[in-house]
């Protein structure tokens, strides 16, 4: 009868795709957009480098790359990626929001146990857990559970980082802001 108690329904973030290692989620990524049009955004210019010389290797130059700040999201064509995630929930979920809101496909976010993200995790015993469970290294995990601790991550680490400094890799970017 009353909400008053009622806990506020979160907008649902879409899985992620988590990949053994980088060079697998780097070879499914180019092999599953080349097949349509598609976008990929990126956080860190490390890794737009990293993108933009494979997808230059593989004569996949249609496809968009673009940085996360300042896209224009009425760009997007096609299938919709996002190559990595960031340390921090604040600016991952506006883009996604931003991305599903101007977007009529569904939006993919990727990423791999060697991130840093994973290694705040306890990277090393996830990696052997992976293996345990006989995920071979060119699939991937995807789960809701997964994408719900990456969040809590995410969150906690907003309230570590008073004052965020841009950074040109995701692992300079933990170095920096945390002293990791």
């Amino acid at each position: 009868m009353f909400s008053f108690f009622k806990r506020e329904k979160s907008k649902e973030l879409p899985a992620i795709m988590v990949f053994t290692a980088k060079v697998q989620l780097y070879k499914w990524l180019i092999a599953d957009a080349v097949q349509s049009p598609s976008t990929i955004f990126y956080f860190s210019e490390e890794t737009g480098n990293e993108l933009r010389a494979l997808l230059d290797a593989a004569g996949a130059e249609e496809i968009k790359l673009l940085n996360w700040k300042g896209a224009d999201k009425k760009m997007i064509s096609g299938n919709v990626y996002v190559a990595e995630l960031y340390p921090l929930s604040g600016p991952y979920t506006n883009l996604i929001n931003g991305l599903q809101q101007n977007s009529k496909t569904s939006v993919q976010t990727l990423s791999h146990l060697d991130s840093p993200i994973f290694t705040k995790m306890g990277g090393e015993k996830l990696k052997a857990l992976v293996a345990r469970l006989g995920v071979k290294a060119d699939e991937s995990i995807s789960h809701s559970m997964v994408t719900r601790a990456i969040s809590n991550l995410q969150s906690k680490l907003d309230q570590k980082v008073a004052a965020e400094r841009e950074a040109n890799s995701i692992e300079d970017w933990f170095r920096i802001n945390l002293g990791d």
